[in-house]
């Protein structure tokens, strides 16, 4: 039997991502509620799936300026091309979402973590959050489920 993945794991996942998203980029956020989305020219949007104790999506947006600042820092290129910029979103939802999930596995659920993907339409539904920084606001949306054997996660 499986339950929704309570708020208190997404919000400690989330915390793992805004620590690792620091240090990763160089970027400081600020937590918020979901807004207007962002014009899909001017975002991109990656989703990973996770099976395993912990199974469901996890969709991140990133502002093209985001995804750009880490093949910057990878590549040592002052000056990426535009294209580039959907490896760096692919790359950076890759980062985020591996680092963050150690703190399911620390809560004892075990997560293995598929290809991230480009995600083109609407967003699925389930926890969501905007994490608000100067290059722009990056969405996070993940729809998990757990067994429900497990205990919750706490931050």
């Amino acid at each position: 039997m499986r339950d929704q993945l309570g708020p208190e794991s997404f919000q400690a996942f989330v915390q793992a991502a805004r620590r690792y998203l620091r240090i990763t980029v160089g970027i400081e956020c600020v937590v918020t509620a979901i807004g207007e989305p962002m014009s899909p020219a001017q975002t991109i949007a990656v989703t990973i799936d996770l099976s395993g104790d912990a199974r469901g999506l996890v969709t991140w947006v990133f502002p093209r300026r985001i995804a750009l600042e880490l093949v910057r820092r990878l590549m040592c290129d002052p000056d990426p091309p535009d294209e580039a910029a959907a490896d760096g979103a692919t790359e950076l939802a890759n980062i985020l979402t591996g680092r963050a999930s150690e703190v399911l596995e620390t809560g004892g659920l075990h997560c293995e973590i598929g290809l991230p993907r480009i995600h083109v339409g609407a967003l699925p539904g389930g926890h969501a959050l905007r994490m608000t920084t100067v290059n722009g606001p990056i969405d996070i949306v993940m729809t998990m489920s757990s067994r429900a054997s497990r205990t919750a996660i706490t931050p």
